[in-house]
Protein backbone atom coordinates (compact mmCIF):
# COMPACT_ATOMS: atom_id res chain seq x y z
CA UNK A 1 0.00 0.00 0.00
CA UNK A 2 2.96 2.59 0.66
CA UNK A 3 4.34 1.72 -2.61
CA UNK A 4 1.33 2.42 -4.62
CA UNK A 5 1.06 6.04 -2.36
CA UNK A 6 4.18 6.70 -3.39
CA UNK A 7 4.01 5.88 -6.84
CA UNK A 8 0.73 8.06 -6.89
CA UNK A 9 2.15 11.16 -5.24
CA UNK A 10 5.00 10.65 -7.71
CA UNK A 11 2.82 10.68 -10.67
CA UNK A 12 0.71 13.96 -9.34
CA UNK A 13 3.99 15.58 -8.74
CA UNK A 14 5.63 14.50 -12.56
CA UNK A 15 1.86 15.81 -13.56
CA UNK A 16 2.34 19.38 -11.53
CA UNK A 17 5.66 19.82 -13.04
CA UNK A 18 5.00 18.92 -16.37
CA UNK A 19 1.98 21.43 -16.18
CA UNK A 20 3.88 24.51 -14.58
CA UNK A 21 6.97 24.34 -17.71
CA UNK A 22 3.56 24.04 -20.14
CA UNK A 23 2.07 27.39 -18.05
CA UNK A 24 5.61 28.87 -18.88
CA UNK A 25 6.17 27.76 -22.30
CA UNK A 26 2.76 29.11 -23.36
CA UNK A 27 3.93 32.12 -21.36
CA UNK A 28 7.21 32.92 -23.65
CA UNK A 29 5.26 31.91 -26.52
CA UNK A 30 2.77 34.94 -25.74
CA UNK A 31 5.89 36.95 -24.96
CA UNK A 32 7.65 36.17 -27.96
CA UNK A 33 4.48 36.62 -30.34
CA UNK A 34 3.92 40.03 -29.17
CA UNK A 35 7.75 41.48 -29.79
CA UNK A 36 7.39 39.36 -33.58
CA UNK A 37 4.52 42.23 -33.88
CA UNK A 38 6.30 45.01 -32.60
CA UNK A 39 9.84 43.92 -35.00
CA UNK A 40 7.22 44.14 -37.93
CA UNK A 41 5.36 47.34 -37.04
CA UNK A 42 8.64 48.52 -36.52
CA UNK A 43 10.04 47.69 -39.79
CA UNK A 44 7.33 48.89 -41.57
CA UNK A 45 7.37 52.43 -39.59
CA UNK A 46 11.73 52.35 -39.74
CA UNK A 47 11.70 52.49 -36.41
CA UNK A 48 15.22 51.97 -35.54
CA UNK A 49 15.04 52.26 -31.81
CA UNK A 50 11.99 49.57 -31.21
CA UNK A 51 14.51 47.40 -33.62
CA UNK A 52 17.67 48.16 -31.68
CA UNK A 53 16.17 47.59 -28.39
CA UNK A 54 14.87 43.78 -29.12
CA UNK A 55 17.83 42.95 -31.18
CA UNK A 56 20.99 41.25 -29.91
CA UNK A 57 24.02 43.20 -30.70
CA UNK A 58 25.28 39.72 -31.99
CA UNK A 59 22.03 39.55 -34.73
CA UNK A 60 22.89 37.68 -37.90
CA UNK A 61 19.96 38.65 -40.29
CA UNK A 62 19.44 37.08 -43.57
CA UNK A 63 17.00 38.92 -45.88
CA UNK A 64 15.12 37.48 -49.07
CA UNK A 65 18.10 37.88 -51.42
CA UNK A 66 20.30 35.74 -49.24
CA UNK A 67 22.08 39.37 -48.33
CA UNK A 68 23.97 39.04 -44.36
CA UNK A 69 23.62 41.80 -42.20
CA UNK A 70 24.56 42.68 -38.51
CA UNK A 71 22.80 44.49 -36.24
CA UNK A 72 24.20 47.51 -36.95
CA UNK A 73 24.57 47.20 -41.06
CA UNK A 74 20.50 46.22 -40.93
CA UNK A 75 19.41 49.06 -38.98
CA UNK A 76 21.58 51.22 -41.38
CA UNK A 77 20.17 49.61 -44.45
CA UNK A 78 16.60 50.48 -42.72
CA UNK A 79 17.40 54.24 -42.22
CA UNK A 80 19.05 54.51 -45.74
CA UNK A 81 16.68 52.22 -47.61
CA UNK A 82 14.88 54.21 -50.47
CA UNK A 83 12.15 51.32 -50.90
CA UNK A 84 9.08 52.35 -48.52
CA UNK A 85 7.29 49.06 -46.52
CA UNK A 86 3.72 50.35 -47.34
CA UNK A 87 1.98 47.11 -45.29
CA UNK A 88 3.98 44.19 -43.50
CA UNK A 89 2.53 41.75 -41.53
CA UNK A 90 2.39 38.41 -40.37
CA UNK A 91 -0.07 36.02 -41.71
CA UNK A 92 0.68 33.17 -38.87
CA UNK A 93 3.34 31.97 -36.32
CA UNK A 94 4.21 29.60 -34.40
CA UNK A 95 6.43 29.88 -31.44
CA UNK A 96 8.50 26.41 -30.12
CA UNK A 97 10.02 26.91 -26.71
CA UNK A 98 13.55 24.86 -26.03
CA UNK A 99 14.66 26.71 -22.48
CA UNK A 100 16.04 29.82 -22.69
CA UNK A 101 15.83 29.70 -26.89
CA UNK A 102 12.30 30.51 -28.53
CA UNK A 103 12.22 29.52 -32.59
CA UNK A 104 9.29 31.31 -34.44
CA UNK A 105 8.53 30.01 -37.97
CA UNK A 106 5.71 31.59 -39.81
CA UNK A 107 4.97 33.91 -43.16
CA UNK A 108 4.46 37.40 -43.85
CA UNK A 109 2.97 39.36 -46.34
CA UNK A 110 4.64 42.64 -47.67
CA UNK A 111 3.98 45.28 -50.12
CA UNK A 112 5.68 48.34 -50.98
CA UNK A 113 7.84 50.45 -53.31
CA UNK A 114 11.29 49.70 -54.61
CA UNK A 115 12.98 51.67 -57.34
CA UNK A 116 9.94 53.45 -58.09
CA UNK A 117 8.16 50.10 -59.33
CA UNK A 118 5.63 48.78 -56.61
CA UNK A 119 6.05 44.88 -55.39
CA UNK A 120 4.32 42.67 -53.14
CA UNK A 121 6.13 39.29 -51.77
CA UNK A 122 5.59 36.98 -49.13
CA UNK A 123 8.24 35.68 -47.03
CA UNK A 124 8.23 32.41 -45.00
CA UNK A 125 10.75 32.79 -42.14
CA UNK A 126 12.84 31.80 -39.05
CA UNK A 127 13.37 33.78 -36.25
CA UNK A 128 15.30 32.92 -33.23
CA UNK A 129 15.10 34.31 -29.73
CA UNK A 130 17.45 33.78 -26.71
CA UNK A 131 16.72 35.11 -23.17
CA UNK A 132 19.60 37.25 -22.03
CA UNK A 133 19.83 39.75 -19.11
CA UNK A 134 16.63 39.47 -18.49
CA UNK A 135 14.35 40.00 -21.37
CA UNK A 136 13.96 38.04 -24.76
CA UNK A 137 15.88 39.34 -27.50
CA UNK A 138 16.04 38.82 -31.40
CA UNK A 139 19.81 36.70 -32.25
CA UNK A 140 18.88 35.40 -35.56
CA UNK A 141 16.82 35.85 -38.43
CA UNK A 142 15.68 34.81 -41.69
CA UNK A 143 13.74 34.85 -44.75
CA UNK A 144 12.67 33.46 -48.39
CA UNK A 145 10.23 35.25 -50.78
CA UNK A 146 9.65 35.88 -54.17
CA UNK A 147 8.95 39.43 -55.13
CA UNK A 148 6.16 39.73 -57.46
CA UNK A 149 5.46 43.09 -59.22
CA UNK A 150 1.62 44.62 -59.04
CA UNK A 151 0.28 44.41 -61.94
CA UNK A 152 -0.70 47.82 -63.31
Amino acid sequence: MRFWMILLCTLCATQAVAAAGGDRDSDVAATVRSLERSKFDAQQNKDAAVLNAIFDDALIWVDQDGELSTKAGFLEDLRNSSSTQLRIVPDSLTVTVFDGIAVVVGIYDETGIRAGRPYHRRCRFIDSWAFKRGKWMCIAATATSTIKPIPR
